[in-house]
């Protein structure tokens, strides 16, 4: 089997790729640069890892590329020639700019700079569903003008700017809190967005599009409660299918020319965004049973897929226990009691996103680095 080289392996993320690929019997290769995890990841612990590489520096230095594609190289040198899985935004971004450099020592699916820039402009998104006849939220244009409350406030690329999830959402209620808002999201955009705050559930489906834009594995989920709870990311998820939303999405990837793994997000069956890489839920490709991970592997080998890969169990629920923990809480001080009780019978109900029995030390590793703030990353 070729072996695999996972970048970025301080998010939690990455377990959900190096897992199942090591499952299929493909040699992992997890790498790390030392200035974004100063202490040993999580994820080095795995006993799926058979090669954990520290890199030096920052995954934004000016020659993290070099030392990125020496790795690359010597790993081709010592055997098969391997596929690169990039996990972090700031790796894909510089793959997408060093394609042709990268495809001479490695495989990989990974859309173009200019796919990547459209993919990440919620703006553009927009437009573009909204031009193929796919529903989106109402946008106000003047954001200087009160629009209809409640409203939902955000950068056209929060990704772009390095902003974290409860960073790049802003819902507001009353004017003042309106206001607050506006001021708060021009300091990252001077023309933020303003959709109205859409109140049905949250629902994802996630694609690996091939290098000649054709879906080739899909996976849908639905957000059963979020945190923070005004909007942040998923505490917890529950697999499902809708053909519908698949085909929107697929169209919306497909108008976009994109290459590689994306998850676009709806709310009430409207487009909210595209996320164009791995993330912050996608542990549940692995909980459901989805070769997720796999496909993009064996595509980026030039395999063929007949059909779109959608086999995968419906209706199993994941849960992140800190985070879904706090959510309920909030849930509950918040009055939300039904939310709140769900929260606690999911203890029971729901599989813990990150714990494996078969490979317990990443979690317990995971919990220690997030409570001591030593680098347990979403």
């Amino acid at each position: 089997m070729r072996p695999v080289i996972v970048t970025d392996v301080r998010y939690r993320t990455a377990l959900a790729v190096i897992r199942p690929l090591a499952r299929a019997g493909y040699p992992i290769c997890a790498v790390q640069t030392v200035a974004e995890s100063p202490r040993a990841p999580a994820a080095f612990s795995s006993r799926y890892v058979r090669k954990a590489v520290l890199l030096d520096g920052s995954v934004r230095d000016a020659d993290y590329a070099d030392r990125l594609f020496t790795l690359c190289r010597r790993v081709a040198d010592e055997g098969e020639r391997p596929v690169l899985f990039p996990i972090g935004a700031d790796t894909l971004a510089m793959l997408s700019k060093n394609a042709e450099r990268f495809r001479a020592v490695c495989d990989f699916l990974v859309a173009p700079p200019e796919t990547l820039d459209a993919a990440n402009d919620k703006r553009i998104v927009a437009e573009t569903a909204a031009s193929l006849g796919i529903s989106v939220p109402r946008e106000y244009a003047d954001a200087d003008t009160l629009p209809p409350l409640p409203v939902i406030l955000k950068p056209r690329c929060g990704e772009k700017l390095g902003l974290h999830a409860e960073q790049r959402y802003q819902a507001a209620y009353t004017e003042e809190e309106y206001r607050a808002a506006l001021q708060k999201m021009r300091t990252y955009d001077p023309q933020p967005i303003v959709q109205e705050l859409l109140a049905g559930d949250g629902a994802g489906v996630c694609v690996v599009m091939d290098a000649h834009h054709a879906p080739i594995s899909v996976i849908c989920h639905r957000r059963v409660r979020e945190y923070p709870i005004t909007g942040g990311p998923s505490a917890c998820c529950v697999s499902f299918y809708d053909e519908a939303l698949v085909a929107s999405a697929v169209r919306l990837l497909q108008a976009l020319n994109f290459v590689g793994i994306a998850m676009v997000e709806f709310k009430d069956g409207r487009v909210l965004e595209i996320n164009p890489r791995i993330w912050g839920s996608f542990p549940l490709t692995d909980a459901c049973g989805s070769r997720f991970a796999e496909n993009y592997v064996r595509a980026a080998c030039g395999e063929a897929f007949a059909a779109p890969d959608c086999a995968y169990r419906r209706g199993k629920k994941m849960r992140f226990v800190l985070n879904d923990t706090l959510a309920t809480l909030s849930y509950l001080r918040h009055g939300k009691m039904k939310t709140a009780l769900g929260g606690f019978l999911d203890i029971f109900r729901a599989k813990e996103a990150l714990f494996c029995f078969a490979d317990q030390k990443p979690f317990w590793r995971y919990l220690y680095l997030t409570l001591r703030g030593k680098g347990g990353a979403a």
